[in-house]
């Protein structure tokens, strides 16, 4: 981990804590796009011993397991609190302030969120939920639904120059609102949604989305810029538009691809780039998911030009 780069201390109290610092067998990789809100630890060996307790952090950490833990055993507060075999998808949701601990004498693989206090009091307050007074998900069991997000946070990692902040900011988001709602015992169900953006949100809301096409823009900055909190923002953003910031922001950028296949004779790898698409596989993805055909047959049908050339890398025909 870079030091010169303000990282929360969490993060290099768990790996001093687990014995991961310096090790040649641990590989800890965070997530600067996200504000360091979530990581994978691995290890090609267990420990060889209890885990030191990570003392004095606040908040807590949802750890996700990537891979079959034989056995394991979990501490809190000096208690052992949970033991055993811990599958792909398991859970585990700990409050930092009581000390936690582990013992993991086999390879490990996991994905860990840190979640604040804070953040889970703004989607309570939005949604008028009781306030999180504890995380609470029975220890070493599968949860789908951190499972499925937890695949796009992992591709984020993997691929951190495809992935914009704004669709972390949509993930992380949706996450925080199903700990509040799944892992708070106090939790209601959500009401429904009442109102959407104002006229004068909508358009300021938009105007941002456009001149950041490429999404590296935080959703809580537009949420700001709208007078109001992300949760709030995103529900109310979700209710004018039918659909999330994220997927509009998508159909945004395809249908600004199809305003130039039509009126110029730039490739698709120049018109991606142009459209905020990491590259022509990307546009290539999203088109063909909301049009139903690639761009380049889209293309040709649409303005009945033939003039092509294969590119090898996708499978797909552009424009020279």
């Amino acid at each position: 981990m870079d030091h010169s780069i303000n990282i929360p201390t969490v993060w290099n109290g768990l790996a001093e804590a687990m014995y991961l610092k310096d090790s040649p067998t641990a590989n800890v990789r965070l997530s600067e796009l996200a504000a360091f809100s979530f990581g994978r630890l691995q290890s090609s060996e267990g420990l060889a011993e209890i885990a030191q307790p990570l003392v004095g952090e606040h908040g807590y950490i949802v750890v996700l397991q990537l891979k079959t833990i034989p056995f394991i055993e979990q501490f809190l507060g000096g208690k052992r609190v949970s033991s055993g075999s811990y599958p792909v998808g398991a859970v585990s949701a700990i409050d930092l302030q009581n000390e936690p601990a582990c013992f993991l004498p086999n390879p490990f693989d996991a994905l860990v969120l840190y979640v604040m206090q804070a953040a889970l009091d703004e989607i309570a307050y939005d949604h008028q939920l009781p306030r999180v007074e504890q995380l609470t998900w029975p220890h070493g069991t599968v949860d789908p639904v951190v499972h499925h997000l937890g695949q796009s946070l992992l591709s984020s990692l993997d691929h951190p120059t495809h992935t914009s902040k704004i669709f972390l900011d949509h993930v992380l988001h949706a996450l925080n609102c199903h700990f509040v709602c799944s892992y708070n015992t106090a939790a209601k169900s959500i009401p429904p949604l009442r109102g959407g953006l104002a006229p004068w949100q909508m358009r300021r809301a938009t105007e941002l989305l456009d001149t950041h096409i490429d999404g590296n823009i935080a959703l809580r900055e537009v949420a700001e810029a709208c007078d109001l909190s992300l949760g709030h923002f995103a529900r109310a953003f979700a209710k004018s538009f039918r659909k999330p910031p994220y997927r509009w922001l998508i159909e945004r950028r395809v249908e600004r691809a199809k305003h130039f296949m039509i009126h110029s004779q730039l490739s698709l790898a120049n018109i991606a780039t142009l459209c905020g698409f990491a590259d022509q596989s990307a546009l290539t993805r999203s088109f063909k998911r909301i049009q139903g055909m690639s761009p380049g047959i889209w293309r040709r049908r649409t303005t009945g030009d033939s003039r092509e050339s294969y590119n090898s890398n996708n499978g797909d025909h552009f424009y020279m």
